[in-house]
């Protein structure tokens, strides 16, 4: 039974080890810069920013610009099932919006960009592509792309 013990103790420090040695920072630990260059490249960090419908099937919301669907895949922050708009609500507010990308990333944080860390550079790009599009190339050339690296530059994750 001891060795069984200590069999399980060196495969926790081993994948403990690895994890660690991915540079993988979880996502319910992203910093307040972070925090604060997401909302610069979404919106210029409008705290007044309500939603608007931005063409078909592209209605954003809050600080953050965020869409149901991102809200709903977070895990519905806030929601009450008597209040048709609970989603706008939330996402309209900073803290509850930032619960909300903690939900999304912590169900979906990838290395977008090949560095085998997983920091705010890949949530940035998650925020804005999603999961799956992340390590697409077109997001270097926009304007969110563009505010977040001058708001995040010399800072770490």
């Amino acid at each position: 039974m001891s060795s069984f013990l200590v069999s399980v103790g060196l495969c926790l420090v081993g994948y403990l080890a690895l994890v660690r040695g991915q540079g993988f920072s979880p996502a319910g630990q992203i910093s307040e810069k972070c925090f604060q260059c997401l909302c610069e490249a979404s919106s210029d960090c409008d705290l007044s920013a309500q939603c608007e419908g931005k063409g078909p099937g592209q209605y954003f919301c809050g600080p953050y610009q965020m869409t149901f669907d991102y809200w709903r895949a977070a895990g519905r922050i806030g929601e009450n099932p008597d209040d048709p708009l609970d989603f706008e609500k939330c996402l309209n507010s900073k803290p509850c919006a930032e619960a909300t990308i903690r939900g999304y990333m912590y169900e979906n944080s990838v290395d977008c960009n090949g560095d085998s860390v997983i920091n705010c550079h890949d949530w940035a790009r998650i925020h804005k592509t999603g999961p799956l599009s992340c390590n697409n190339t077109w997001i270097l050339n926009t304007d969110y792309w563009s505010k977040f690296t001058t708001c995040y530059k010399g800072n770490s994750s």
